[in-house]
């Protein structure tokens, strides 16, 4: 695990469900009286934005195995951007997304597209002044972290009206493929549920009971549902086994 003190980190509890698609838009609008639609979503075409994550892990795999064991405590290391193509300059963000039980804390820093394609290919942020980056060059050098998969989306975005803090998300069309840069050409992607959409609640208080009750009424269930080990499953078959296959 981590072991510097860094600051800014972004702590919260997260519950992730997949819905079908009559279960998608029967909860959404059951949802609308108490929520509303993010920034972010707001202005993307369609009201849906892309996200797009570059996953590490070691030569053996070991993030991934933590998780198929179910440890507890672990932690995903990525770059994550929301733009296709790197002509189009998108914000690019170094995350280390660190999972204590139940508590989720995530710690991040924004690159440029030059700076994160200087890492890639060198294994060495010329920014050295940032915390952030700073420890996930050294755990990349430690672990011998190699990015492994690219995950890629399609977000909904909300945030509750009430004081909760409460943000729920829609994600759509989840994908994946081998890959060890961010923005690649002509790649083989595969669908990790053609027909399924995956809804995550992020709170830092109690969940509030309206949507206990929502999801209640409309039969939502509480599933494992890890994009990076689902994208290593697709993207990696040679390394999984069927007993691995309800992420």
């Amino acid at each position: 695990m981590i072991e510097r003190d860094i600051p800014s980190a972004a702590t919260r509890f997260e519950r992730k469900y997949r819905c079908n698609g009559a279960q998608y838009h029967a909860v959404k609008n059951a949802l609308y009286p108490y929520l509303s639609r993010d920034y972010y979503t707001q202005k993307a075409p369609k009201h849906r934005y892309l996200v797009r994550s570059l996953y590490f892990d070691t030569s053996h795999y070991q993030m991934f195995v933590q998780k198929a064991g179910g440890d507890s405590d672990r932690i995903k290391y990525r770059i994550r951007t929301y733009g296709q193509s790197a002509r189009e300059n998108p914000d690019i963000r170094v995350e280390m997304k660190i999972r204590e039980a139940n508590l989720i804390k995530k710690f991040g820093a924004y690159v440029t597209v030059e700076e994160c394609q200087h890492f890639l290919q060198h294994r060495h942020w010329e920014n050295q002044d940032d915390l952030v980056l700073q420890e996930f060059e050294r755990q990349a050098h430690l672990l011998n972290l190699l990015p492994k998969t690219l995950v890629e989306y399609y977000r909904e975005g909300f945030q509750a009206k009430d004081a909760s803090g409460t943000r729920i998300t829609f994600d759509h069309r989840v994908k994946s493929a081998h890959s060890r840069v961010l923005f690649p050409e002509n790649k083989f992607w595969h669908i990790h549920h053609e027909q399924m959409i995956v809804l995550e609640v992020k709170h830092t208080t109690p969940i509030p009971v309206w949507f206990s009750q929502i999801a209640k009424v409309h039969g939502l269930r509480l599933i494992a549902n890890s994009k990076f080990s689902l994208g290593i499953q697709a993207s990696q078959p040679d390394l999984t086994f069927p007993g691995w296959s309800n992420f």
